[in-house]
């Protein structure tokens, strides 16, 4: 009877948790076609508007800037916000820095420089962090003048003309606040950061949906204006909530405010690049949410509205509910494994429909999701798209066990505790909170009870909710093999003591894309940096983003074809610990098969190989005096088979490959150690000229750290990625008839 018991009540929580799927999907859908219908609409009424063009009649606006430890974007924030066009006597910038490191030291600099242009900025800090974020803008606004408030959080920056194509929007008097679009730089990163940047994406689309229809949003509250009187009249931001902006969204949307989503003004943002991050982020929103959500719950019903937009009120406010949900479906698969015989039940029935409505909401997700992400291009195959969709759907589950353990601390009462989320060089030193481990062992539990319930069900021949585990399996497995991986890195670096690591470190071509990528992913403090380029104006924002992550940056520009002035400031530099020698550039075939320039060719032999070889020999006898050093070639897969289209490019990196591997023959009993790097093509104006397709390509922040770990572990090769550096290898062993056709057939030459 206890056993019949269990399983009626088992199955009908499936039910429920199923139908409410269901519904919600066939609302989102709903939106998706609205925000269909809203395409090609012209969002803002100043989209038009050139930059530059000052509006005299504009109103006064402050500019909010929260931080709080933000030390690797918080110079780039400054920067971006003090450069937005608007007229500068109704224009003002408050830091509000609640920072407890050097932070304070970095904002407090950029603030004077820009005062110091005639920007109206202030830097304000708070004796006690009280209230986090929502407490910061609450005291931030009484020192404020302006009739709007514009808040960008740390890791955010805007256009130059954000300001002239969102204020004209608010001559409605009831528009209370506007949300704008948002981009991500680090979208390519790793599977984590594509992963958000598409669902952070169809969120986007979404919105753009629910703000076509007039319904209930829940929006980010950065990159956003806000009425002064709207928030005067709702209060300010309340500190008893985690998300502090969806509770002032919703406060005002049930008070009859009205808002705006402006899905064609994007400010860039970063995505959270490791998973310890992302975990506890996650956790967070879904504590805060369901708070919110909870909160509010009871006001929505009292504010009159047609029941299909209730509907759609509700879906929004509890979608992180049903998230959390998911997660106990996960876990009612074994107990129903045990409990129920599938033949003859209409359990097998409910659990087709569940599927058949996963994947239809996995398909029309996927597809908004690429929209919302800004992913251009041809879609893949029909099975790279069911295989990278069903991917994409395992991914959630995970963090429906983050919106899980968030929903039970919020049911716990802890509605308070912030964890900031880490950003940038942030991410590799960090201190964790107390919650991830839990967030961690609950994913090895879950792996675990995933395959035991899978066991189970073949052993009681129950297989209908078998695709379930095998996704959990999926989804769990690889949060899990990127913790493996951060958590390598965390003690490699952890584990090496501060005199093996480089301390000072040569980068030539430092204004390239993978140059400026490397020297900010070695920016630290201890670190110096020498940095070598042609330009000293990019050299300049190289630095500033080096100097904000603590490292001391000197800057050196020549051309390093100039052979004497070349070794004559090497031999002035002090003792090297690391040498990348990046300075290159490229030529190529003209477009009817015309012969490379004889002044190009010259040129790029001057560069690619004769500079290199004259850096490395100027560096080698301090190293060997001190018996040990470090030398980097920058190479290319183009050194394994020469291209067709780039046939001195090729050459060039192919001498370079072969000078670097010997040299690491000679040297390696003296403890120098050296290393040619081979990247395939990297995302940079260089590659975009380069002809011929471009596989694999890859972004330079990702082509940097590959480089980085291959030196850290003494890599004769750093070779990626490994699909092109396998192909590229093959074709430079087979007979040259058989790889010329193969070069031939994917596009290169005639």
């Amino acid at each position: 009877m206890i056993a019949l018991i269990f399983s009626w009540l088992a199955q009908g929580l499936f039910f429920l948790v199923v139908a409410c799927f269901v519904l919600y999907v066939a609302l989102e859908l709903r939106v998706l076609a609205a925000s269909r219908r809203a395409e090609g609409r012209r969002l803002t009424p100043w989209g038009s508007a050139p930059q530059g063009v000052l509006l005299q009649s504009q109103p006064r606006v402050s500019v909010l800037l929260p931080i709080c430890n933000e030390s690797a974007v918080v110079g780039r924030l400054i920067d971006a916000v003090c450069a937005m066009h608007y007229p500068a006597d109704k224009f003002e910038v408050l830091v509000l820095d609640d920072s407890s490191d050097h932070t304070s030291a970095l904002a407090q600099q950029r603030v004077s420089a820009w005062a110091a242009t005639g920007v109206n900025i202030r830097w304000l800090g708070r004796e006690h962090r009280q209230g986090f974020k929502a407490g910061n803008l609450r005291y931030g606004i009484r020192q404020t003048k302006g009739e709007f408030f514009v808040i960008f959080d740390a890791d955010f920056a805007p256009p130059v003309d954000f300001l002239l194509r969102t204020i004209p929007c608010f001559t409605d008097p009831s528009l209370g606040f506007l949300q704008t679009g948002i981009g991500y730089e680090n979208r390519d990163i790793n599977f984590l950061t594509r992963f958000q940047a598409m669902e952070m994406g169809h969120q986007q689309v979404v919105t753009v949906g629910l703000s076509a229809e007039g319904d209930m949003a829940s929006l980010s509250g950065s990159s956003c204006v806000w009425r002064r009187s709207c928030v005067e009249s709702l209060g300010g931001w309340d500190d008893s909530t985690v998300t502090e902006d969806v509770d002032l969204g919703y406060r005002a949307q049930i008070s009859d405010w009205k808002y705006v989503y402006l899905r064609d003004v994007v400010s860039m943002s970063v995505l959270p690049e490791t998973v310890s991050a992302f975990r506890v982020q996650r956790e967070r929103w879904g504590r805060g949410l369901m708070h919110s959500a909870f909160k509010h719950v009871r006001k929505m019903f009292h504010q009159p509205m047609p029941v299909l937009k209730r509907m759609h009120a509700l879906a929004m406010m509890f979608s992180s509910l049903l998230l959390a949900s998911i997660y106990g479906l996960v876990l009612l698969t074994l107990p129903l494994n045990y409990l129920v015989n599938f033949d003859g039940l209409g359990i097998h029935w409910v659990a087709v429909v569940f599927f058949a409505v996963v994947a239809i909401w996995g398909l029309n997700n996927f597809f908004a999701a690429r929209k919302g992400a800004g992913i251009q291009g041809k879609p893949p195959g029909l099975w790279r798209i069911l295989w990278d969709t069903y991917v994409y759907v395992a991914l959630f589950l995970p963090m429906a066990w983050y919106y899980f353990v968030g929903g039970l601390r919020a049911l716990r009462g802890v509605h308070g505790d912030f964890s900031r989320t880490p950003k940038g060089a942030d991410e590799r030193h960090g201190a964790l909170p107390p919650v991830h481990r839990v967030l961690w062992l609950g994913e090895v539990f879950t792996l675990l009870y995933s395959v035991l319930a899978m066991v189970v069900a073949w052993r009681e021949s129950n297989y209908f909710l078998l695709p379930i585990n095998l996704t959990v399996c999926l989804g769990f497995g690889l949060m899990l093999w990127q913790s493996w991986h951060e958590g390598s890195l965390r003690l490699r670096q952890s584990g090496r003591k501060d005199h093996l690591m480089p301390q000072r470190i040569l980068i030539t071509g430092a204004t390239s894309a993978i140059g400026s990528a490397l020297a900010r992913e070695y920016a630290a403090p201890k670190v110096t940096l020498i940095l070598h380029g042609r330009r000293l104006d990019v050299l300049d924002q190289v630095a500033a983003d080096c100097i904000a992550q603590g490292a001391k940056v000197q800057l050196h520009a020549l051309d390093v074809r100039d052979g004497a002035a070349l070794q004559a400031w090497l031999e002035e530099l002090e003792a090297l610990d690391l040498v990348i020698i990046n300075a290159g550039m490229n030529t190529h075939i003209g477009p009817q098969g015309q012969a490379e320039p004889w002044d190009q060719v010259e040129a790029l032999l001057a560069v690619n190989l004769q500079a290199s070889m004259r850096i490395a020999q100027a560096v080698l006898p301090a190293m060997r005096v001190r018996g040990r050093g470090q030398i980097a070639f920058m190479s290319s897969l183009a050194g394994y088979f020469g291209l067709p289209v780039t046939p001195s490019y090729s050459a060039s990196k192919a001498g370079i490959k072969a000078y670097g591997e010997a040299l690491r023959g000679w040297l390696a009993p003296e403890g120098i150690q050296i290393n040619v790097v081979m990247p395939g093509y990297v995302r940079s104006p260089m590659c975009d000229a380069m002809p011929g397709p471009k596989p694999w390509l890859w972004p330079p922040q990702r082509a940097a750290r590959a480089i980085v770990r291959g030196l850290a572990r003494n890599r004769a090769r750093i070779s990626f990625p490994f699909p092109l550096d396998l192909g590229t290898w093959c074709l430079a062993v087979l007979p040259a008839a058989v790889s010329h056709r193969i070069v031939r057939w994917m596009g290169y030459g005639a």
